[in-house]
C-alpha cells in the first residue's frame, strides 16, 4: 500500500533531528507536550487526556502521574531558515533575471533575496516558519511510561481504539505563528521563494524571516491560527505505545503484520532494535487464556549531539 502524504512528508523531513514533521501542523492548543492520544487511519490526532491535568484524568478513571513531570525551559527565540527534504538542494538566484513574473509583483518592498528549491529525485519537501520558532519539552520519560503500565487496563477499557491505533504520550513540540509546506513528485520542479532577510544562518540553506512565494504555484498548504495566543505545531516527539495480542495457554506473542501507523515507513525501520516491553495485560477467555504486551517505541528530538532518535 503507497503511503499516505503526511506518511510521505515525515519520512522526506527525518533528516532534521527535531522528532516527526507534521504535514498537518496541528494547533498548540489541541496538541503540545503531555498530551495523550492517537493518530487515526487518517491521521487525524485524537486526543484522550492531559496528564497534567488531574480532574479530567479523574473523569476518565485514570490514576494520576505518580512522578513529578519536570518541563525544561521554552526556548522561545529560534529562527529557523528553510527546512527542506534530504535530497533537495537550494539555489540563490538573482532578483531580476531569474524572477518568474508573478513571484516578481508579489515581492514585498523589504525582499531581499531569491532562493530555488528542487530536487534531481522525483519528490522533494519544504518547510517555511516564521520566526520565533518555540520548543516545548518535558525532561525524562520514565514518569510517562510507568503512567502507561499502571493505567494500561484502564484505558484499553475506556478507548478500546488504542488497541488498533496504539497510544501516543507528546513529550516535546516546535512550534511556529505561520508556516507553509510543499511536497511535490515532479522530477525537475523548482519552487522559488523570496525572503526579506540575506543573512543565511550557520547550518540554513536560506535566510530566516519573512517569505513570499508565487501563489500560482501547485502544492503550497498554508497554516496560521486566528488566535493570536495559539501556534501551530512542526515537529514533534514523543513516545508510542503499542499493543501486541497475546494468545494460548503460555501466553506467546501472536505474530502478524504490524498496522503501519502515521508517519511511519517499516522499509526504514531498525529490526535490530526491540522495542521495550511496558506491561503485560491477562484477560481470561474460556478454556485458554489472552491479553495484550504494551510495548514503547521513542520518536525523541535529538539534544545536543545526544542519542535522540531519529530512524524512526
Amino acid at each position: 500500500m503507497p503511503l499516505q502524504l503526511d506518511q510521505e512528508y515525515a519520512d522526506m523531513m527525518k533528516n532534521h533531528p527535531f522528532g516527526i514533521a507534521l504535514y498537518q501542523p496541528l494547533p498548540q492548543q489541541l496538541f503540545h507536550p503531555g498530551c495523550c492520544g492517537y493518530f487515526d487511519s487518517f491521521g487525524q490526532w485524537n486526543p484522550i487526556v492531559e496528564l497534567d491535568d488531574t480532574e479530567s484524568l479523574k473523569k476518565l478513571g485514570l490514576a494520576p502521574v505518580d512522578d513529578e513531570l519536570q518541563k525544561a525551559p521554552a526556548e522561545t527565540d529560534i529562527r529557523w531558515g528553510p527546512k527542506i527534504s534530504q535530497r533537495a538542494r537550494a539555489v540563490k538566484v538573482g532578483m531580476s533575471v531569474e524572477v518568474d513574473p508573478m513571484l516578481a509583483t508579489a515581492l514585498p518592498v523589504s525582499a531581499s533575496a531569491v532562493y530555488s528549491f528542487s530536487t534531481d529525485t522525483d519528490s522533494g519537501a519544504i518547510l517555511l516558519t516564521i520566526p520565533p520558532v518555540v520548543h516545548d519539552r518535558y525532561y525524562y520519560e520514565s514518569p510517562f511510561k510507568n503512567w502507561v503500565k499502571h493505567n494500561a487496563v484502564t484505558l484499553l477499557k475506556r478507548r478500546p481504539e488504542i488497541k488498533d491505533y496504539g497510544l501516543w504520550i507528546i513529550t516535546s513540540t516546535y512550534t511556529t505563528k505561520k508556516c507553509a509546506i510543499n511536497l511535490w513528485k515532479k522530477s525537475g520542479k523548482a519552487l522559488k521563494v523570496a525572503f526579506s532577510a540575506k543573512v543565511v544562518g550557520i547550518g540554513e540553506c536560506g535566510p530566516s524571516g519573512e517569505w513570499s512565494k508565487d501563489q500560482n504555484e501547485q502544492g503550497w498548504s498554508e497554516f496560521g491560527s486566528k488566535d493570536a495566543s495559539d501556534s501551530r505545531v512542526v515537529f514533534f516527539g514523543g513516545l508510542k505505545f503499542q499493543c501486541n495480542k497475546l494468545i494460548g495457554k503460555t501466553l506467546k506473542s501472536r505474530q502478524v503484520a504490524p498496522k503501519q501507523f502515521r508517519g511511519h515507513d517499516p522499509v526504514d525501520e531498525d529490526l535490530s532494535k526491540e522495542p521495550e516491553v511496558i506491561s503485560t495485560i491477562q484477560t481470561a477467555n474460556g478454556e485458554d487464556d489472552e491479553g495484550y504486551e504494551i510495548t514503547c517505541e521513542e520518536y525523541l528530538e535529538e539534544i545536543d549531539g545526544n542519542d535522540g532518535e531519529e530512524s524512526w
